[in-house]
């Protein structure tokens, strides 16, 4: 009997749910270190908005490459050397950029850090889901999914209560740390057995993982789910990419309250996605997405659009910065449902090109916010809104996949 067949969850399922959300949470953490941190470093680099700008956004660019090499590795070698891999490399770039002394040199290790920071998600995610029993597909995908607001709300500790002091040198150092989990995932984590059934069956054959996704019957559902990835992702980058400076010039907050705000926002992502997986392994995938959209949707349109109105009532930013955290519960969704949509063959290179090919798209984002909405944030901080609200009609042109057994 397979590990996802089993009535109940057992202890390597546990097992495989914490490092999964250890890995996320650690290469989260570094990727937003790299966007939070630049309250600092561009004062002692001497950067203005352009050159924060080009490495946030080389970040984001190279979770892509990292997202479609990594994936096309997970798929051939096994989906638990890819998340070691994806540690160590990203751990070792990340410790470099304390190191930098230049915007080139930080350019770099942002760009060689994107790329493992790409490859975890697809790997940690499809290990989980194929080994989990299919009925808490949706809870443990929902629980390894909260390592990323887990992330956000320790880059901001580190960047606006630790760095401060300690300097975003020593800060980078820090983010680095977690490259101890590659040795335990190499002793503590079984492989995918559906990944090592599907290798030992010779009729599987070795055809590339590209090949499958855009071959007949899949590679339209693939267009589809990209685009779906895509729409939440420039949603989430437009809203998280310069959050803490449009709390600080739209609100006049110092670091620290920034810092300290941006958590209620954390608080609310927290929420949202343990919800959305108890709620979709109810009533189904579609359904929640849509609804978790919607919820984003009003707490952006708060955040920005009617900020005037609450100027006087501090309480109801923090209370909109909740909604729009819960409204972030839909990406606790996706591991479930790239694992239901997509044959072993080529599930890890599909979750992988989805999350990180569209999140490197977002090298725009950054750029977008201050071309919209100028030196104020707010006017393309909200153009979030309009995002959200297409990825929770989109996601009806995909099948309903609660439940749905994988082989």
């Amino acid at each position: 009997m397979l590990l996802h067949q089993t009535d109940s969850a057992a202890p390597v399922h546990r097992r495989i749910l914490v490092v999964a959300w250890f890995g996320w949470t650690a290469v989260f953490f570094a990727l937003i270190s790299f966007f939070q941190l630049s309250l600092l470093y561009r004062t002692e680099l001497g950067l203005d908005d352009n050159g924060v700008k080009a490495i946030k956004s080389l970040a984001l660019a190279m979770t892509g490459v990292g997202g479609l090499s990594l994936g096309l590795a997970a798929d051939r070698f096994g989906r638990k050397r890819a998340m070691i891999f994806s540690i160590v490399i990203y751990a070792l770039a990340t410790a470099c950029a304390s190191l930098a002394h230049s915007l080139q040199a930080l350019e770099a290790c942002a760009a060689i850090a994107g790329i493992g920071i790409g490859g975890q998600w697809a790997a940690g995610q499809t290990l989980l889901c194929e080994t989990v029993p299919s009925r808490l597909r949706g809870q443990f995908g929902a629980l390894a999914q909260t390592g990323a607001p887990i992330g956000i709300g320790l880059a901001t500790l580190l960047a606006t209560q630790i760095a401060p002091a300690t300097g975003w040198r020593a800060a980078f150092l820090i983010a680095a740390t977690p490259i101890v989990l590659a040795g335990v995932i190499a002793v503590a984590v079984p492989e995918s057995d559906v990944w090592l059934e599907h290798r030992a069956n010779p009729k599987a054959g070795r055809s590339s993982s590209l090949a499958t996704l855009f071959g007949p019957g899949v590679r339209g559902v693939f267009a589809i789910a990209f685009v779906l990835t895509l729409f939440n992702m420039t949603n989430y980058r437009l809203t998280t990419s310069w959050l803490p400076e449009f709390l600080g010039r739209a609100w006049g907050l110092t670091i620290q309250k920034s810092g300290a705000w941006t958590l209620v926002f954390v608080a609310g992502s927290v929420s949202g996605y343990l919800l959305y997986g108890l709620a979709s392994d109810r009533w189904g995938r579609r359904r929640m997405f849509t609804l978790f959209s919607v919820i984003m949707a009003i707490g952006l349109a708060m955040i920005t659009l009617t900020q005037d109105r609450i100027r006087t009532r501090p309480e109801n930013i923090l209370l909109a910065l909740f909604v729009t955290g819960l409204g972030t519960g839909t990406w606790s969704g996706f591991g479930p449902l790239f694992t239901e949509l997509f044959p072993t063959s080529a599930r890890n290179t599909a979750a992988g090109v989805c999350m990180n090919v569209s999140r490197s798209a977002q090298f725009v984002a950054p750029l977008l916010v201050v071309a919209v909405g100028g030196a104020a944030l707010g006017g393309g901080i909200a153009l979030a809104v309009v995002f959200a609200l297409l990825a929770g009609a989109w996601v009806w042109l995909l099948p309903e996949t609660r439940g749905r057994s994988i082989a």
